[in-house]
């Protein structure tokens, strides 16, 4: 009963986004806008802010996603050559890059408290690093390190660590205001993946959900052997195995679609995840609330 409750409100407001699709067609684009520059900004800051970060802490949780990115990005490599889909580079992007955002902020945030959503917002960062490098890269070929420096979430990342390590303690005012403009951000974020499936066409089904087994299962397994290999244990253990479970993330298909890479396969790997992990997430809070 305890992950029903997790679980349900999370997929209730995404299919919330993906109803209001039916009925209602609006640009998306001022939306993600306001997520990218204020609202996950403000929430990285604030959730940080209120959490006196250990360095171990923090270079656990980084090292830790980065682990599973390249190691999901190892195994593709290994099903490409497998199968005779080298040429097929969109599918990296599919597999290496989960939702730890619009999915992973509300279940760590219901599951393990505001110390989980600090934990998730950790691993995000690192993960949104990797995206916009080395997503970049595969996507475009060269020039992804520079796309980190212009969007905010660095420098809201390097201002909210450092307040955490230099416990520097924020006047009340003004971190009542990051919360409200930080709140904003879940709820926003699951609509905008609900809406966004709506318009999604399912291409390529069985290779979709090859690439979404890739990602949850493959994500789940790299995580596991990382946490049990290095002794990661208590929350930040729990919160990477669950993020890393995760389905594929919508900017996957935004950076496919951008650099013309077969952002078909890319979105249907999108959608084919997310309906996958309908079943998947509870099964993975399952164990790790028992």
């Amino acid at each position: 009963m305890a992950v029903l409750y997790v679980v349900f409100p999370v997929f209730f407001v995404i299919s919330v986004g993906y109803l209001f699709a039916t009925v209602k067609k609006i640009d998306l684009s001022p939306v993600i806008e306001i997520l990218l520059y204020l609202t996950i900004p403000a929430l990285v800051i604030s959730s940080l802010a209120k959490k006196r970060l250990v360095v171990d802490d923090l270079l656990v949780v980084t090292l830790a996603a980065w682990g599973v990115v390249l190691g999901t990005g190892l195994i593709t490599l290994v099903f490409l050559h497998v199968t005779g889909r080298q040429g097929m580079r969109g599918i990296y992007l599919s597999t290496m890059f989960m939702n730890s955002g619009n999915m992973g902020f509300p279940l760590a945030l219901l599951a393990f408290g505001t110390d989980g959503l600090t934990v998730a917002v950790l691993y995000f960062i690192a993960v949104s690093l990797m995206v916009y490098s080395l997503g970049i890269y595969i996507a475009k070929g060269k020039g992804g390190l520079s796309e980190i420096f212009k969007l905010p979430l660095i420098y809201a990342a390097l201002t909210g660590i450092g307040i955490s390590l230099l416990d520097v303690e924020l006047p009340t005012p003004l971190l009542s205001a990051l919360d409200m403009l930080g709140s904003a951000t879940i709820p926003l974020m699951q609509i905008s993946l609900g809406y966004h499936i709506h318009a999604t066409r399912f291409a390529y089904p069985g290779l979709s959900i090859a690439c979404s087994i890739l990602r949850i299962g493959g994500g789940l397994l790299i995580a596991l052997l990382i946490v049990t290999l290095f002794g990661i244990e208590g929350l930040n253990r729990n919160v990477i195995l669950l993020l890393s479970a995760m389905p594929s993330a919508v900017i996957n298909f935004v950076m496919s679609y951008r650099y013309n890479l077969q952002s078909e396969l890319v979105a249907s790997t999108v959608a084919t995840s997310t309906f996958m992990s309908i079943i998947t997430t509870p099964l993975v809070l399952f164990w790790l609330m028992d």
